[in-house]
């Protein structure tokens, strides 16, 4: 199937859409927070600051830092948390649901407790795991993995189940072996519904990022934000409100491009 000779406008139009909603919020943002009549402003800085005011405080974070470490090293701490649980989840979780997806008797077997653990508020086991892990980095790891194990792997089953049985059967009837099935239909059919999971997952592993570093730390962007709310300094807790945003998002553009790398043909029929 051809593609639109007017996708590429629409995209185009998108993208202008994109940043005109991002001028808009930002412009409301600076009415609010600036006295332009007057000498107070709409809302006061101690509740929510200015922008040029959010924006000087985060080029003074990037030169002083922030309780005797820099901005990047609470940046890089925050990193390595959310990318070893990230990475150890996926490499756990989606070759389990895709496993689930397969076999009928390992689906009966972990099915049940993954389902169980899935809706169970996972900030409320932190009193659970600092008993079992102690207060390292072990138990802030362990968080992010309990919060997105449930999604990747019923994602990756549900991904292999949704499979058309009318491109088993051809390639059954071809002769070819279960293992190539595997390879040639069922794992690149199921990519599209599996990176989808990714993608919501770091949402989710961005937001328990935040849970995990309530675990005693003195370290992370999160920490850094939940610190300087005990002494009302607003423009960090938004600076590390922004920050944690800005990183989510760069993390799906990174998942999206990867995506349209490897499953060039996902919505596509052929």
């Amino acid at each position: 199937m051809s593609a639109s000779p007017h996708a590429p406008d629409v995209k185009g139009r998108s993208r202008w859409i994109n940043l005109g909603s991002f001028a808009v919020l930002l412009t409301l943002w600076f009415l609010i927070t600036t006295p332009l009549v007057g000498d107070k402003p709409l809302v006061a800085p101690l509740f929510l600051p200015s922008p040029a005011s959010v924006w000087q405080t985060f080029l003074q974070l990037m030169q002083n830092g922030y309780q005797g470490k820099t901005l990047a090293h609470h940046l890089g701490i925050s990193l390595f948390r959310f990318g070893l649980a990230f990475l150890l989840t996926v490499a756990i979780a989606v070759p389990m649901g895709l496993w689930m997806g397969m076999n009928e008797t390992v689906k009966a077997v972990l099915d049940p407790p993954i389902e169980i653990s899935r809706p169970m508020p996972k900030l409320a086991l932190l009193p659970l795991l600092i008993i079992w892990f102690g207060i390292g980095e072990v138990a802030k790891i362990v968080i992010i993995v309990l919060a997105l194990f449930p999604i990747l792997s019923i994602s990756a089953m549900q991904a292999v189940r949704s499979v058309g049985r009318r491109k088993v059967q051809a390639a059954m009837a071809l002769g070819a072996s279960r293992s190539m099935i595997f390879r040639r239909v069922i794992f690149p059919a199921s990519l599209p519904g599996i990176f989808t999971s990714i993608r919501v997952s770091i949402g989710i592993g961005i937001t328990m990022l935040v849970g995990a570093e309530m675990i005693a730390t003195n370290a992370g962007i999160a920490y850094m934000a939940m610190s300087a709310s005990d002494f009302l300094l607003t423009n960090v807790v938004i600076v590390g409100a922004l920050i944690m945003a800005v990183l989510g998002y760069a993390l799906d553009l990174l998942a999206r491009a990867l995506e349209n790398n490897v499953v060039h043909w996902g919505g596509k029929e052929g």
